[in-house]
């Protein structure tokens, strides 16, 4: 007789036939020589071999050591598709056979590894629920949707007695994660009967294929072996595995390797690509941590939240052949020194597990550094939990190639003993068991150790708890009658976000210089999450002697946002009245009654909202004071709003002040009459962006949605064929990465690749969104340039973020205006102190005269000393530019400009020697890049009329 879960396998082993058969017939009925672009797609002949005969000295045994069936063609196409025998080992090198349980064979026709196959989000995502339906030991649901409406999935596999009572497993993973809640006997027996919950995350970054790939055959493994470690970790842990981290990504990139790189054999003749992942977010998908932009990041701690977890582990590819996670170091000093400890001990396991299995190439220690904790893993870090991560030898290209190494990558240090070769052929089925086998021998270790994995989980719990207790600060205040009020209610709203609690204060207290009033809000520090609090509000401070560091190395709160934030260190602030908060944050600005002939006047503040707040009055005539205004016994700085309260609904404006934190004045008509001042007409908008780099850009185009900013956006290929001034009023043009340079920027995607498409087509149904090309290639051209010269001759306003700046420069837009290359200079993502120079100009409104400015390797202007009423801000001097992070030799940043507005025909271009969009995180630089835009037609206000002058003459 034949059970439910014989059918269901039977009948998936029919579909996949079928399929097959149905795929082959179709690339039968197609051309033999080219695609639907035009693009030749015979397949070449390859350079090296696709499968191996090393395994054919032994014969493949039928049964396992432990008597199990073994799926002798699978595991013969496993072992060709593995180039030496050193790449694998008794763990990985064969499929176990399960009578009831789907396989990935059976489901797709061949096993996990195949050269140049790669599935799709929606193939792999069906595999794990054929394989759900056929094992009592294998859960699979679909969680949250992306930005394009793809969805995130789990794959829970244990035991069927771990599986049944997940529920009770999640309670106790909250308990112990609170110890305020849990003391240590309850602790205790909670530690006795429950498994880790182990979490995989793969395919976040979209070109490292590899990882989606090896997780469903790592499920099934987990499933149907009787190995008895893998029957000790089914009974020991609960592994959580997110099989596609970046769906949306996974698609494209999908696509793009069955369009473009299918027949590719040779490192060298790689299509670098595709343009995008995610609708906004590229690579720094994995540095969304602290800000939690991306619907990934967000699910991402979703499920940590929920599930409270002890270990995450994200599965990258880069460097050969296993790379395992601690890093150089400085470790960040707000994680605790257990899971510093954590690292070590994993990680040496693993080396030396997999090393004594005879596998070359397993290393630690030597790349990555673990202060930045912004990526995906420091979900758990920060949560008193452990993050780890892998990086295996890539294979953005799946097909098998020969591979050459750096000489550094092969040579031998205390740790990496067993380098890897200098030369060698990888293919993705080397990758697969590399990975594999690292998966599965931590998830050994953390069986044989489970109580003492969950016993330390929970004492760093009770660590952070303790030290918000007897360590300085024992809080921090955040007022509820800031300036930048709404800017404060973001960051209110994304530490709750975050899982941190907040306060509000129903008592006023002093203590020492830091007022508390009723209604402020107070972040306590005896909180499990206090060493993720502390790690956000403090200055960064990155040893000077350390080794470069692997990202940014500052992201201090109340100087990336614009926001007051102090810390308390009375521990008398725990006593205090207060209550949590339970709903989302808002601070309402407030309005003046504007009666008969008033005017509104709104006090400028330089917050991050100031944009989205001038386009919700939208066709509200606005005007911006140009000197200060006497408002009552108030005095205003230059750029206040001026709305005429006769024309202004004052239900519309009252609405825009509460949504925005705007404080609003009245003022008499005759006082606004007197002053001077100019309309914020609202521009028509264009981004521009490269075909070569659209991470930045995409941060620039999240923000701008953010804030609903309508905008238009453009390619660089685009430029020549548009009437660029008669569409647009203002281009913003985004940094185009940090490594950039003007000739990159200029030059695009190389030729050499041409045609190369990015359209959308039956075939390739995820290419050709945001924007898309008939050829990707040869950057903007001589053509374009010329068109922004165009556009600027005409009127028209361009604002270039960071590196784009240097195109700006070095290819003539602007004059005089040169660049530096400092010799010792090095500030990698800190925060450092800006000078305004021009404070009457519009760019500098609603900001004092220093403030904070996010910084990462330029680029660095030189301005001649009679346009220096062109230098709007500057960096300031050497001994006080550091805030925080690192800056070394700032002898050589310390008083060089840092934001420069030059006319250029009847336009202007203002040139941003740094990024202020980085990574929707420096709220604080956004309204210097949103005055530019709102002022955009009178950036001349405020600039000395010698250095206009002088300016205008150089460009006739």
């Amino acid at each position: 007789m034949i059970n439910s879960r014989t059918s269901v396998r039977f009948l998936a082993m029919l579909l996949a036939v079928l399929w097959t058969a149905a795929a082959g017939a179709q690339a039968a009925s197609q051309p033999a020589t080219n695609g639907q672009d035009g693009r030749d797609t015979t397949p070449a002949a390859p350079k090296v071999p696709q499968t191996f005969d090393w395994y054919k000295k032994e014969p493949i045994p039928t049964t396992t050591s432990w008597g199990q069936a073994v799926d002798v063609k699978s595991t013969e196409l496993i072992r060709s598709w593995t180039t030496m025998k050193e790449y694998t080992n008794a763990m990985v090198d064969h499929l176990p056979d399960d009578p009831q349980v789907i396989s990935p064979t059976e489901h797709f026709g061949d096993p996990i590894g195949k050269p140049g196959v790669l599935h799709r989000v929606n193939e792999i995502y069906d595999y794990f629920a054929a394989l759900d339906r056929s094992s009592p030991r294998v859960a699979f649901q679909l969680l949250g949707e992306t930005e394009e409406g793809n969805r995130w999935a789990l794959v829970q596999v244990a035991s069927e007695a771990n599986l049944a009572r997940l529920d009770a497993v999640k309670r106790g993973m909250q308990a112990l994660s609170d110890p305020r809640r849990t003391n240590r006997a309850a602790a205790d027996s909670l530690v006795r009967s429950l498994p880790v919950i182990y979490t995989f995350y793969a395919g976040l970054h979209s070109t490292e294929t590899g990882p989606p790939e090896m997780v469903m055959e790592l499920a099934y493994r987990l499933a149907v072996s009787d190995d008895p470690m893998i029957k000790t970790i089914r009974d020991s842990v609960v592994v959580f595995i997110v099989p596609v981290a970046e769906p949306d990504g996974r698609n494209r990139v999908v696509d793009w390797h069955r369009r473009h790189n299918q027949n590719v054999f040779d490192e060298q003749d790689r299509v670098p690509g595709p343009p995008y992942w995610g609708k906004y977010i590229f690579h720094d998908n994995n540095r969304d941590g602290i800000q939690l932009s991306a619907r990934i990041t967000q699910e991402g701690v979703k499920l940590f939240e929920e599930w409270k977890y002890p270990i995450g582990h994200d599965l990258h590819e880069s460097i050969p052949y296993l790379y395992v996670s601690t890093g150089t170091g400085p470790y960040n000093p707000n994680v605790d020194a257990i899971t510093v400890s954590e690292w070590q001990w994993f990680s040496n396991w693993e080396v030396t597990d997999l090393t004594g299995k005879g596998m070359p190439g397993v290393w630690t220690h030597g790349f990555y550094d673990g202060w930045y904790p912004g990526y995906l893993l420091w979900v758990t870090n920060t949560r008193n939990a452990m993050g780890r991560f892998y990086e295996t030898f890539g294979n953005s290209v799946p097909n098998t190639m020969k591979r050459e190494l750096q000489n550094n990558a092969t040579q031998v240090h205390w740790y990496r003993p067993n380098p890897p070769r200098k030369e060698t052929i990888w293919s993705l089925r080397n990758n697969t068991n590399y990975m594999q086998s690292g998966v599965l021998s931590a998830l050994s270790l953390t069986a044989q150790h489970r109580t003492r994995v969950l016993e330390q989980y929970y004492t760093k719990s009770v660590n952070s708890v303790n030290r918000g207790r007897t360590q300085k600060p024992h809080g921090y205040l955040i007022s509820a009658s800031q300036p930048r009020k709404a800017d404060a209610s973001y960051v209110l709203n994304l530490l709750r976000r975050q899982g941190i609690e907040v306060h509000r204060a129903t008592d006023g207290a002093k203590y020492g210089d830091v007022q508390v009033a009723e209604g402020d809000y107070v972040i306590r520090m005896d909180q499990p999450y206090r060493n993720f609090v502390q790690m956000l509000m403090e200055v960064q401070k990155f040893p000077d002697n350390a080794p470069r560091p692997y990202d940014d190395v500052a992201w201090t709160f109340p100087l990336m946002y614009g926001v007051d934030i102090k810390a308390v260190d009375d521990s008398a602030v725990l006593k205090l009245g207060m209550q949590p908060v339970t709903d989302s944050i808002v601070l309402p600005g407030t309005v003046a009654s504007a009666r008969g002939s008033q005017w509104y006047v709104v006090v400028p503040d330089g917050s991050a909202r100031t944009i989205a707040a001038r386009f919700a009055l939208n066709d509200v005539a606005t005007f911006a004071a140009e000197d200060s205004l006497k408002v009552g016994q108030r005095t205003v700085p230059a750029g206040a709003w001026l709305i005429d309260g006769s024309k202004a609904g004052a239900q519309r404006i009252e609405q825009v002040a509460r949504d925005y934190g705007l404080t609003v004045l009245s003022a008499p008509a005759q006082v606004v009459e007197r002053a001077k001042k100019h309309e914020l007409d609202l521009p028509r908008l264009a981004v521009l962006h490269s075909w070569r780099n659209t991470q930045d850009e995409g941060w620039a185009r999240y923000t701008l949605d953010q804030f609903k900013v309508p905008f238009t956006y453009v390619g660089e290929d685009e430029l020549k064929s548009r009437n660029l001034r008669q569409e647009f009023d203002v281009i913003l043009f985004p940094s185009q990465g940090a490594n950039s340079s003007s000739k990159t920027i200029f030059q695009g995607v190389d030729p050499k690749h041409s045609p190369l498409p990015y359209t959308k087509t039956s075939e390739y149904p995820t290419h050709g969104l945001l924007d898309e090309s008939p050829d990707i290639t040869g950057g903007m051209g001589y053509e374009g340039l010329a068109a922004l010269r165009d556009f600027l001759a005409g009127g028209g306003t361009l604002i270039t973020l960071g590196s784009a700046s240097s195109l700006a420069v070095d290819f003539g837009l602007v004059r005089d205006v040169t660049l530096s290359t400092p010799r010792t200079l090095f500030v990698p993502g800190s925060i450092v102190r800006g000078k305004l120079e021009q404070r009457s100009n519009p760019i500098t409104y609603g900001f004092s005269e220093t403030l904070p400015l996010y910084h990462r390797f330029g680029p660095y202007f030189n301005v001649p000393d009679r346009l220096k009423g062109n230098v709007i801000a500057r960096y300031a001097k050497a001994d006080s530019v550091f805030l925080s992070g690192l800056v070394q030799n700032p002898t050589e940043l310390g008083g060089n400009p840092a934001i420069v507005s030059m006319p250029v025909g009847k336009g202007n271009v203002v040139l941003f020697g740094f990024n202020p969009l980085h990574r929707f995180q420096s709220h604080g630089n956004f309204g210097l890049v949103w005055n530019a835009i709102i002022n955009w037609n009178d950036l001349g206000v405020g600039i000395p009329k010698e250095g206009s002058v002088v300016a205008d003459e150089a460009h006739q």
